[in-house]
């Protein structure tokens, strides 16, 4: 398969990466990967750390190293590498990685490389999964539509789902300007000065982008969703918004890559999309009712041990068949244990949200002698609401569809809900 300087290098047009008010294009990237190349050649065919600088450098480095290091790992800040022969790029200095006396012709180039990806949210030594270049562009698109959109990048690109968007958009030849860090309010400011047309966000970044009331000054032509459980509420505020663009989300993981691609405007998938070879994964439902998916590329050694005997990967994620359609409950780890019973954060969560003047909910655990745990609820709400007409629709709502034991013992009206680097919401 060709590298990604080489599919680069076919391309009719390349796009523009912007960053912190700074501009380049990404002809003057692949100029400088090949730089790397030819002024560091001692690195060819060595194990890299990429450190995380600034996006313009990022992206030069994965098309220098694709197919020329024999593995890539995508270091989050201050993370603990797996080993010690790592060469951490940038050097400190020019001879701070080793040369091995092999002539360059005996070095491992043009070869497929390991990429490494770290778990998000992991702290101290994190779990490494390794992809192919291959598994990682399995669903990048290029046309001459796609090349005329402007991608806001809102995750980390060091992360699967970051990475996803960078890879789409430099292989489609469209632009991309990093706004990952910005607080609601400045990031819609942001992603109207660049004209942005194309996002990939978390359920929960859109829902915080859809409450400042300005998302519609945008014209979007491509939305993604992915992250999280995107629920029917979010999925419909967006269609109405924007009727024309194209509106998917995704489920994937930084173990498994790309699971499944939903454009239909529904919750869930398919059921027939189960056992169904034309899908990029297998996919079938255990007897515990997680997920199971199988993919079409080779699992990383550590992953391929968790597999049943059919090869088919446990996702740990929890799912319900309902109107012809899987519909996901959330993970089953990380539940409430309630004096034994098992409850589902996310599953709560998605019933208080069809509340019409909920904006944000974020369901945890609340310590209690007598039953082990109690449900406790934040939420945000609508300007100009009542909060106590808000607190008796919400124990309303709870009362008609969740067991006893699921329903929140206390609902806190609050002014945010807290998202991790990648846009989710805080479960720590």
């Amino acid at each position: 398969m060709p590298s990604l300087l080489e599919r680069l290098k076919t391309l009719p047009n390349t796009g523009q990466i912007s960053y912190a008010g700074n501009t380049f294009s990404v002809h003057e990237l692949i100029t400088q990967a090949d730089e790397i190349r030819q002024n560091y050649a001692h690195l060819a065919g060595q194990p890299i750390a990429l450190g995380y600088t600034n996006l313009a450098e990022f992206i030069t480095a994965i098309i220098a190293f694709d197919a020329w290091c024999s593995s890539i790992y995508l270091c989050p800040p201050n993370v603990l590498l797996p080993q010690d022969d790592l060469i951490e790029w940038p050097l400190e200095s020019e001879t701070s990685a080793p040369v091995t006396d092999l002539p360059n012709s005996d070095r491992q180039t043009n070869k497929p490389t390991a990429w490494y990806l770290a778990t998000s949210g992991t702290t101290g030594q994190p779990k490494w999964y390794a992809h192919s270049f291959a598994s990682l562009t399995a669903s990048t698109k290029y046309s001459e539509k796609l090349q005329s959109l402007n991608w806001a990048l809102l995750y980390q690109p060091f992360r699967y789902a970051g990475l996803q968007v960078v890879l789409q958009a430099l292989l489609s030849g469209a632009d991309l300007v990093d706004s990952a860090d910005n607080e609601p309010l400045a990031l819609m400011a942001l992603l109207k000065q660049s004209e942005t047309t194309a996002i990939s966000a978390t359920p929960s970044l859109w829902r915080q982008l859809l409450m400042t009331g300005q998302l519609s000054d945008l014209k979007l032509r491509y939305i993604t969703l992915g992250g999280e459980i995107a629920d029917q509420s979010v999925l419909d505020s967006l269609k109405r918004l924007f009727p024309q663009a194209k509106l998917r989300h995704i489920y994937a993981s930084t173990e498994a890559g790309v699971g499944l691609v939903v454009s239909d405007g529904l919750a869930g998938f398919p059921l027939t999309w189960l056992d169904d070879n034309s899908q990029p994964v297998g996919l079938k439902i255990s007897d515990d009712q997680h997920l199971m998916v199988k993919p079409r590329f080779t699992l990383c050694q550590n992953l391929r041990k968790q597999t049943d005997s059919q090869g088919y990967l446990d996702t740990q994620d929890r799912v319900e068949v309902k109107d012809g359609r899987v519909l996901f409950l959330g993970r089953a780890t990380g539940t409430i244990n309630v004096g034994g019973n098992k409850v589902h954060p996310e599953e709560i969560e998605q019933v208080l949200m069809q509340c019409v003047d909920i904006n944000q909910a974020k369901v945890y655990p609340k310590k209690s002698p007598l039953m082990g745990e109690l449900v406790v609820a934040d939420v945000t709400i609508k300007p100009d609401v009542d909060p106590k007409l808000i607190k008796f629709e919400l124990l309303k709502i709870a009362k008609n569809q969740l067991q006893r034991f699921e329903i929140p013992t206390k609902i806190n009206i609050v002014n945010e809900i807290a998202h991790d680097p990648s846009g989710k919401i805080n479960r720590k």
